[in-house]
């Protein structure tokens, strides 16, 4: 539990509230005031019950995984991005997204969302434990700049269907588990078509993700030293009047040789065929009894969730976890 100066009395009065309210699904490593003050702060418009069960939902045991080796598959295509503090704004550490040089189109073609989640959970436990430290360090509540470099991004239909898709749902699976980690989106190097495609993303985020949107002019190289010193800033872009000595691995795209298909699928005989469009569920009720076993088989051509519920009452509702 860390006290701070920081943190004001009404502050700590609503986290001492929420605390007893998860006090038994929090770990002593994630139990921190800053932790649950970012809870509260991303959840300003909800009771304090309402937040706690939000935050229920989020403690799945991941305290050590940012202490393990970055060894996912995709971590050689999504390089890490932590280069260091900002030294302009206050406890503040800057993480560099190569968004223009990601294949995130080749990684959803390859690797299910799930197993992105796994190699994505990864690097962002890495940036709260930054945070953490930090404001162990400071006594101040800490935070990530998360500078989105899309250098080299090109425009195509499945460049719309990704940040509408795969990357909107990366996007709201943050700021509803990670909140209030970061401290503004900062895209940089953006092509004339970017301003477009904001136009039709934009409605679509989480409303406190896109009011951390700060976007930059054609001199960004210049602008970004408003949010970090230079030595945080990295080397990939320099050029002849700017030299920034920060090391960032660049990402290697995917071969389409990995790409999933289905080509060839047999699908088994007599099962029951269902169509579900996108952003749509279907529900499906079985009778059982002890003893029953039921098999499924599953594909689609696009990524997707399904869960099981047991419900005594056929028209139970209520599903909240």
């Amino acid at each position: 539990m860390t006290i701070s100066n920081g943190i004001s009395q009404d502050e700590r009065q609503k986290i001492a509230e929420l605390r007893k309210l998860v006090k038994d699904d929090l770990t002593e490593y994630y139990d921190t005031d800053f932790n649950l003050l970012r809870w509260l702060q991303g959840h300003a418009q909800l009771s304090i019950p309402d937040v706690a069960r939000k935050l229920r939902k989020s403690t799945w045991d991941l305290d050590n995984m940012h202490k393990q080796d970055r060894t996912h598959p995709i971590h050689n295509h999504w390089r890490y991005g932590i280069t260091g503090e900002s030294g302009v704004l206050e406890n503040v550490i800057i993480n560099i997204e190569q968004c223009g040089r990601t294949d995130y189109t080749g990684m959803m073609e390859c690797f299910s969302i799930s197993e992105v989640m796994k190699a994505r959970v990864y690097d962002l436990e890495d940036m709260l434990a930054h945070c953490m430290e930090l404001e162990k360090r400071t006594g101040k509540q800490a935070w990530i700049l998360y500078v989105m470099d899309v250098t080299g991004l090109e425009y195509n239909k499945k460049l719309y269907d990704l940040v509408t898709g795969s990357m909107k749902s990366l996007a709201e699976f943050m700021a509803e588990h990670y909140v209030e980690m970061i401290k503004f989106f900062v895209p940089v190097n953006i092509p004339s078509f970017a301003v477009a495609l904001w136009t039709v993303v934009r409605p679509l985020l989480p409303e406190r993700t896109k009011n951390k949107v700060r976007i930059l002019g054609s001199n960004w190289k210049d602008e970004i030293l408003q949010f970090s010193k230079k030595e945080s800033l990295p080397s990939i872009w320099n050029d002849d009047t700017h030299v920034f000595p920060a090391y960032v691995d660049q990402p290697q795209p995917f071969l389409k040789d990995w790409y999933y298909s289905s080509k060839g699928l047999k699908v088994p005989e007599n099962v029951q065929v269902i169509d579900v469009p996108a952003g749509k569920h279907h529900w499906i009720t079985l009778h059982l009894q002890q003893g029953d076993m039921v098999s499924w088989w599953v594909a689609g051509n696009r990524n997707f969730g399904f869960g099981f519920f047991r419900a005594r009452y056929e028209d139970e509702d209520d599903y909240a976890m």
